[in-house]
């Protein structure tokens, strides 16, 4: 076995690690989670294929491998609306991602569902993704230093940031130059950032999940207290009016 072959399987089985700590963590009902864990699935799965390790039609595989590129900018910026600042920027990217939809249209109404359009499509979707997730990336680094709470959002978007900046190396080399050795050396490139990043998107989501657990259960708390004290504290309030007497 290459080792092309050897590192394709292992980053396939990384894949599906963020994955798995998503249902396992029962992030799932967040839909910016929804659509990562919907990411890394279809990534792992397609390279699996690739590596003949799951046997599939070559129909199959390539519909597949062309519908996983298009996914892959509206999966990560619906992700990356988890580190939205404000509604209104959450709002902004969601408009992002059906103008990004739009385009997909067009593109595969000229070229159809085609190698080609994928190879369109990918150049905007790099520039897109680096832009956001370095404006997320700064944000988050530089709360960790003074807070730790952002530890986790900061190991995430380090993760997006660095996979798609190396990735913008593999989409030269693999789609736009025409080089046997090259492409081979870009798959090889592929499969080692995929497994660093992956690997970092893990540790993000163990720490985040570790502070939405805090965050749920002071919920939990204030409800709780709410529930035994709300009425007692509704007529404290209302005794002021009353007490004052002139």
């Amino acid at each position: 076995m290459s080792l092309n072959s050897t590192l394709g399987i292992i980053s396939s089985i990384v894949l599906f690690i963020p994955a798995i700590l998503i249902l396992v963590f029962r992030l799932i009902t967040n839909r910016s989670f929804l659509a990562l864990s919907t990411y890394y699935l279809f990534g792992g799965i397609y390279n699996l294929i690739f590596q003949n390790v799951l046997i599939a039609p070559s129909w199959f595989a390539r519909s597949l491998g062309i519908a996983v590129n298009l996914l892959d900018a509206p999966l990560m910026l619906m992700f990356l609306t988890f580190f939205s600042t404000s509604p209104a920027m959450k709002k902004r990217i969601t408009w992002g991602i059906c103008i990004f939809f739009a385009f997909e249209a067009i593109v595969l109404l000229l070229d159809g569902f085609s190698v080609n359009a994928v190879r369109v499509i990918l150049g905007p979707d790099i520039v897109i993704i680096i832009a956001l997730s370095f404006l997320f990336f700064q944000r988050n680094v530089r709360l960790a230093i003074t807070n730790s709470k952002s530890l986790g959002k900061a190991f995430m978007t380090s993760s997006v940031l660095l996979f798609y900046t190396i990735f913008t190396v593999v989409y030269v080399f693999y789609w736009l130059i025409k080089n046997l050795q090259y492409r081979k050396d870009a798959e090889l490139v592929y499969y080692l950032v995929s497994i660093l990043s992956a690997l970092l998107m893990s540790a993000g989501i163990i720490i985040e999940n570790k502070r939405i657990k805090k965050l749920d259960e002071l919920k939990n708390t204030r409800k709780e207290l709410a529930t035994i004290y709300g009425k007692t504290a509704g007529l404290n309030k209302d005794s002021r009016f009353v007490k004052t007497g002139y």
